[in-house]
């Protein structure tokens, strides 16, 4: 008895009898909740596969640019014009990469809360408390989103930045154990503990080239700007990498030639559009 009030020890059997009755006078519940779920999974996947594909191209060219610089160390190689062309295209293929991270978390982040939405109320169904199911839900699709995005991006960067890998796949386990242990101080502890970690070995580390190799390896971009212009150039650039790619296949596909030089002449007029607009705002500064 808690608070003058007595509570019934949980019954396993009666829950699922709740449940069954609710769903049979409710038909819609279960179809709704299966909804949730289907939803919540397809945006996770998504999320999951974009992800990998964009880790992956920034691997890529990482090597090349190891390769390249080993090279450029031995004497074997010279920097040209087909080199510096090279490195703009490689910056452009990764300019995107720090808005699709973000992205990628908080798209992880609703998936989650999808896919546990109806659990709470299948809580609420059987008599168990769930005043505070959403708050739950909202921390473990947040540790989700992170540990989720770490563990893929330490994997993928596991032959290339071995060090990187390792502090980012630490993130990622040690976020997936602490949450299952259901204790929200460790959960607070790890968040904590993990954003130091992160911001130290990536931020802070990267601004000090006297440290060990080890205590600073670069897997690429990963600070995004506020200003939406940048947004709009970083866009802009990612658009351009793409259709270098896609030159390379145009010719067997049908219409591909067309669709290049359409959206080429489409980037070039926002490129030229973008140029008078910095203009136009360079000339009241240089009246004045």
């Amino acid at each position: 008895e808690v608070g003058g009030e007595k509570h019934k020890p949980f019954n396993a059997a009666e829950a699922a009898d709740s449940l069954q009755s609710y769903v049979e006078e409710h038909p819609g519940f279960a179809a709704g909740s299966l909804g949730w779920v289907i939803v919540g999974a397809i945006l996770f996947v998504t999320a999951v596969v974009v992800l990998i594909f964009s880790e992956l191209r920034v691997v890529l060219v990482v090597r090349d640019q190891d390769f390249r610089r080993t090279l450029r160390a031995g004497g074997y190689m010279e920097a040209t014009e087909l080199v510096s062309e090279l490195e703009v295209k490689e910056a452009n293929s990764q300019a995107a990469r720090p808005y699709i991270v973000q992205g990628v978390v908080v798209a992880l982040f609703f998936a989650v809360i999808c896919v546990l939405k109806p659990f709470c109320n299948v809580l609420d169904i059987i008599g168990l408390p769930s005043r505070s199911c959403f708050i739950t839900v909202l921390f473990a699709a947040l540790v989700a989103a992170v540990t989720v995005t770490t563990l893929i991006m330490g994997v993928c960067w596991s032959c290339t930045r071995s060090w990187a890998a390792l502090v980012l796949i630490t993130i990622g386990l040690s976020g997936q154990i602490l949450c299952m242990s259901g204790n929200p101080f460790l959960v607070v502890v790890w968040g904590l503990g993990s954003g130091l970690l992160f911001l130290a070995y990536f931020v802070l580390g990267a601004e000090h080239s006297a440290l060990p190799e080890y205590m600073h390896q670069s897997i690429g971009p990963l600070t995004a700007s506020m200003d939406p212009l940048e947004w709009k150039r970083a866009a802009n650039a990612s658009a351009q990498a793409g259709l270098e790619d896609f030159k390379a296949v145009s010719h067997i596909i049908p219409g591909g030639n067309a669709l290049v030089e359409s959206a080429s002449k489409a980037l070039e007029e926002d490129k030229e559009a973008e140029a008078s607009a910095a203009r136009s705002r360079k000339r009241p500064s240089a009246a004045v």
